[in-house]
Order: C-alpha cells, then sequence, then structure tokens
C-alpha cells in the first residue's frame, strides 16, 4: 500500500504545479492583454503594509535594491508553493473531474470575496474605477484554468487503490469534459475580459463635454447653444444604453454646495489645438517588487538645471510589473462620491477648461537631504518643471459642486493608486490636473494623460494616471497612509550641496560653492553655507529669481579651500515663515527627510 502512496503523492505534486503554471499563464496574459493587475501584484502590496518601516530601511541600507529583488522572488515562490500545495490536496482528496474543476470556481469565489477587498478593489473587485469586469473574468480566466488542469489529473491514475483497475471509458470522458470545460471556459473569459479591456471602460455617470468657445461647434451631436458648468442632465439610469451627455461652455463655477447656477471665468482660455496629441514614448525603468525609483540625471559636481528636462526629471512608481497604458479615447475622468451631480469628463474636455501654467518643483518624500550615501537614488529625488493643466476646483464645478460636510478627496490612479487630500488643498486654485510637462504632452511615466499637482506637497499626494476625483464627508485613508507615512504630505525645507562633488579635491584658494534650496509652497527667504563644519556661517546668493512660488531656488557663494587639509560644507535654508531648516538628520520615513546637508572636500 506505501508504494501506491509515494507515486500518488508525486502526482498530486505535479498536478498542483502544472495547474498553478496554466493559472500563471493566463493571468499573465491578462496583464499583457488586458491590464488586468496580477495576484502577486496585489498581495505584494498588501504585504508591505505589515512591515515596519525601520525593517524596510534597514533592507534597503543592507542591500540596496537588491533586498526588493529578494523579497519579490521570496513572495512570487511562497505564493506559487501555496497554489501548488493546495492543488495538490484537492487531488488527493478526490479525483472526481468535476470537483477538481470546480475548484477553480471555488478559488476564484475567494479571490473576489477576500483577497480583492483586502487589497483596495472592493468585494467582487466593485471599487475599481471603470475595470471592474476586465477584472472579473481576467481572475476567473485563471481559476478556470487552476481547475480545468487539475481535471486532466482525475484520470492519471486508477480510480481505486487496487493495482488492476484502470479507469472506465465513461470516466475518462467525464474527466476530459471536466477539464475541457474549465480550459475552455477559462479562454472565454480571458478573451471577453480582453475584449472589455481594450473596448474601454465603462462608467455609468453623465458624461460632460466643455466646449471651448474659441472654436466652432462641429455640426451635429453637440448642443450648439452656450451652457453654464455644471448644467448637465441628470444621471442615467441603470438600462441607459450609454451615459447620458451634456455640453457646457469653457467657464467655471464655484466647486461648493451653495454654488450659484450661472458660471464667472476665472481666466480668459486660450486658444489650444485641435488634434489629440500622440501618446510619448515610453521611458524605459528597471523596476522591481515596489516598482521604480530612479534619481534625477545629474553629474557629480554639476549645479541643477533650473528647469529639469522631462528625460532627466526623477521617477517614483509602485508599480513592479509596468505602469498603466492609457488610451486617449478610452480615458475619462470621473468626478464621483459627495458631489451634487456624478460626471465624467474626456480628454479634450479637460483641455478646454481654464488652462493655468506654473512652474513646479516636485520632491519625493523618500529623498534624502542629508547623508545621501546611505540611500542608491541618494538626494536626487527632486526635480523642477513647467506644467499646464486646469484647476481642480473647475472640474469639481462641473460636478455641481459639493455636497455639506465634505471634509476629503480621494484621488484614483489607473493603476488604484489613491491620495488623500484635505478639501481645503484640493480646491486650492494652485492645485491642478496637469496634462503638459515642458510645453510636451505629460509623459507616460509621470502620468499621462493627466495627473494631479498639489502645491506644497511630496510627491505621494500628486497621483498619476488619474481616473477619480471622489470627495468624501469622512477621512480617507489613501495608499501611502495604510503604510504608516505622512498623512499631510506638506514638504520639509531642504537645502543640497551641488558642486563641489562629495570627496572632491580642489584647488587652494576662492572656491565656487552653489546648490539648490526648497520649502515648498512656503518659498525660500535665505540660504546659507558654512566652510568650517557649522561654526559660522555665509549668506549665499540667488543665482536668479524663483521660477515659481513653488520652486526650488539655485543659490552659490565662495570660500577658501586651505594649502592642505580638508573641509567640511554645510548648507540650510530658511523658509517663507521664517521658520529655519531643521539640524537633525532624519530618515525619510514616514514624514520626509531631515537635516543640513555637509560634504568633505579635500585641498590638491
Amino acid at each position: 500500500m506505501e508504494e501506491m502512496n509515494a507515486p500518488t503523492a508525486r502526482r498530486a505534486l505535479l498536478a498542483g504545479v502544472t495547474a498553478t503554471a496554466a493559472a500563471g499563464l493566463v493571468m499573465g496574459l491578462a496583464r499583457a492583454l488586458g491590464q488586468v493587475r496580477t495576484l502577486p501584484e496585489r498581495l505584494l502590496e498588501w504585504v508591505l503594509l505589515f512591515v515596519p518601516l525601520d525593517v524596510f530601511e534597514a533592507g534597503i541600507q543592507r542591500f540596496g535594491f537588491d533586498a526588493k529583488k529578494y523579497a519579490l522572488w521570496g513572495c512570487v515562490l511562497l505564493l506559487m508553493a501555496g497554489l501548488a500545495g493546495a492543488g495538490a490536496l484537492v487531488l488527493r482528496s478526490t479525483r472526481t473531474p468535476w470537483r477538481l474543476a470546480a475548484a477553480g470556481l471555488a478559488l476564484w469565489l475567494v479571490l473576489m470575496a477576500v483577497v480583492m477587498p483586502l487589497t483596495g478593489a472592493g468585494f467582487f473587485a466593485g471599487d475599481l474605477v471603470g475595470g471592474t469586469w476586465p477584472t472579473l473574468l481576467g481572475y476567473l480566466g485563471a481559476a478556470l484554468a487552476y481547475g480545468g488542469t487539475l481535471a486532466l489529473f482525475g484520470d492519471a491514475e486508477p480510480a481505486t487503490r487496487r493495482l488492476d483497475s484502470v479507469p472506465t471509458a465513461a470516466q475518462r470522458v467525464v474527466s476530459r469534459r471536466s477539464a475541457l470545460a474549465g480550459l475552455g471556459g477559462s479562454a472565454a473569459a480571458l478573451g471577453v475580459g480582453v475584449l472589455m479591456a481594450r473596448s474601454g471602460p465603462r462608467f455609468g455617470v453623465t458624461r460632460v463635454v466643455v466646449l471651448d468657445p474659441q472654436e466652432p461647434v462641429p455640426s451635429g451631436g453637440l448642443d450648439p447653444r452656450p451652457h453654464p458648468l455644471g448644467q448637465a442632465t441628470a444621471e442615467p439610469t441603470p438600462s441607459a444604453p450609454t451615459p447620458t451627455e451634456t455640453t457646457a461652455t469653457a467657464t467655471t463655477r464655484p466647486a461648493t454646495a451653495a454654488a450659484a447656477p450661472s458660471a464667472v471665468p476665472t481666466t480668459a482660455p486660450t486658444p489650444r489645438p485641435t488634434a489629440t496629441p500622440a501618446r510619448p514614448a515610453v521611458r524605459a525603468l528597471a523596476r522591481d517588487k515596489d516598482g521604480a525609483v530612479v534619481a534625477a540625471a545629474r553629474k557629480p559636481g554639476e549645479l541643477a538645471e533650473l528647469i529639469t528636462p522631462a528625460g532627466t526629471h526623477y521617477v517614483v512608481s509602485k508599480n513592479p510589473v509596468a505602469d498603466p497604458t492609457v488610451k486617449l479615447e478610452d480615458w475619462r475622468l470621473v468626478v464621483d462620491g459627495d458631489v451634487n451631480r456624478p460626471i465624467q469628463l474626456d480628454y479634450q474636455s479637460l483641455r478646454n477648461l481654464p488652462a493655468v501654467e506654473v512652474t513646479k518643483t516636485l520632491e519625493c518624500i523618500s529623498n534624502f537631504v542629508a547623508k545621501c550615501e546611505l540611500a542608491p537614488f541618494g538626494c536626487d529625488l527632486i526635480s523642477t518643471a513647467k506644467w499646464r493643466g486646469a484647476r481642480l476646483a473647475d472640474v469639481i464645478g462641473l460636478a455641481g459642486g459639493l455636497k455639506a460636510g465634505v471634509v476629503s478627496l480621494a484621488t484614483i490612479g489607473a493603476d488604484e493608486y489613491t491620495t488623500a487630500l484635505p478639501i481645503e488643498a484640493a480646491l486650492d486654485p494652485d492645485t491642478l490636473i496637469v496634462y503638459e510637462m515642458n510645453g510636451e504632452p505629460l509623459p507616460v511615466e509621470h502620468g499621462y494623460p493627466a495627473r494631479v499637482l498639489v502645491p506644497g506637497r511630496y510627491g505621494l499626494k500628486n497621483a498619476k494616471w488619474v481616473v477619480a476625483l471622489r470627495p468624501m464627508r469622512r477621512e480617507f485613508v489613501d495608499w501611502y497612509g495604510q503604510r504608516n507615512w505622512s498623512k499631510t504630505g506638506v514638504v520639509r525645507t531642504m537645502t543640497r550641496i551641488d558642486t563641489p562633488a562629495p570627496g572632491a579635491v580642489v584647488l587652494p584658494g576662492d572656491q565656487r560653492v552653489a546648490g539648490v534650496a526648497y520649502a515648498g509652497d512656503r518659498g525660500v527667504t535665505k540660504v546659507e553655507f558654512s566652510a568650517d563644519g557649522g561654526k559660522s556661517w555665509q549668506t549665499a546668493e540667488l543665482a536668479e529669481k524663483p521660477a515659481g512660488a513653488d520652486a526650488w531656488v539655485r543659490w552659490f557663494g565662495k570660500f577658501t579651500m586651505p594649502g592642505e587639509g580638508a573641509l567640511t560644507l554645510m548648507s540650510r535654508a530658511t523658509d517663507g515663515a521664517g521658520t529655519v531648516q531643521e539640524e537633525p538628520f532624519s530618515l525619510p520615513q514616514p514624514d520626509g527627510g531631515a537635516g543640513w546637508h555637509a560634504i568633505e572636500v579635500k585641498a590638491k
């Protein structure tokens, strides 16, 4: 009898491994063809919720980005082992083909009812913006492939433990039919899910088309009569074949519950091209389990440019596999939640709203401002660009304003990334939905086709690939908030010495020191530097006027290098509120880095 048990266990394990591989293949196809996020992507983000920040930071300091690769492979292997083991147990408990195939449906139900809510997608993926059905069908396809493959092994050994027993023809037919039902259902679910994903998302709320008064109204289809913004028809009933569409002129109205029915322009619209801009090329990024972190490209000892070119701007993404691929004809910005009228807005309508141009610095909350050598990206997760977009308050106004009692705004990206903002910050006239960077369409890695830009906040509050704005009458805990990072994301005052480079060997005599300083929308009023390790300080000069109210300043000064030995250069800044930059060093987690930047230079 024991001789029969050993091969049975091996066959069961082989069945579990094969079923897991089949499910993984289908899930990979759903990811590649329909942008359905895979189970490892979801579970890895969820697991990180339970990793203490000090442990996370220790891993990064010990192994660099290799720590993330190790964790990635560990999680993937554990997931594969779990599914393979579960498949083996199912096969050991029953060899009835239809029950084996049904194991796939049971797996799907667990994923939809347990894993999806845990990972932020909601019960049966109901909280996904426009992507519920592709996700449901993609995961159904993977689960049916898992069950169908197990059913293939249903007649791989005798139905009883007698050596002379073999499956009957009827048993083989049942097994094959069960397997074909599972695998065929998998292919059908995958195919329909991909078709639904590629045909564009469905939102079921009123569509608002904003007309540019400087452009002629197309004949047919659109109402040529001027309408105040937000004067849309009622939300469609579930039986309506398509969302209701209304038109509006490119003016604005207050985004409050008591907004007047008429609109008052805030800025004069500027001429816009009628042609839809082409999708920018995708910038190749090295990724790991936590996504991608690419520092701004700057040679050591080189003063940063006032405006960072898009191709050298720092990039941070949470997505370990790929960032969302968004087609303009399918993209919609949904405004729902506690507004008077849920709506959806297309790309051209967003561009037809009164445009605002700003020069703003973005800084990642993970950026080091001192002891740069502790992280692979150092102190270079900060860049400055020119941005163009529409006021977020104008977009909220299209939805008829806010209901009473709204306290926060959730922004949701196409990659399911979320941010939370106090409603006062969201309605700040300088908070934008931007679609251009440095005069070109927003690069893909920076959130194409649109992202949020919030004054005075770290990059974690400036959501990319934004697809939904959701005002709420309760506090909202966002993606980073769930991981115990800063809830407000307000930037801390920083300076950085760019030149000379750390450890540089310089000639004796007068030498130049220069760098950048940033304090968010508080502005920088003074930069100081020291050439004796902080014993004495000199006031630096600004290289030029700040390029914007929420942009960094470039500063420079002069120090004297002795004929031998070494000097410690330090810098600090004072913000617009008169507060001097904090001196004690602290790691970025959870509220952003702090400390006075210091480097050592040696005499030549």
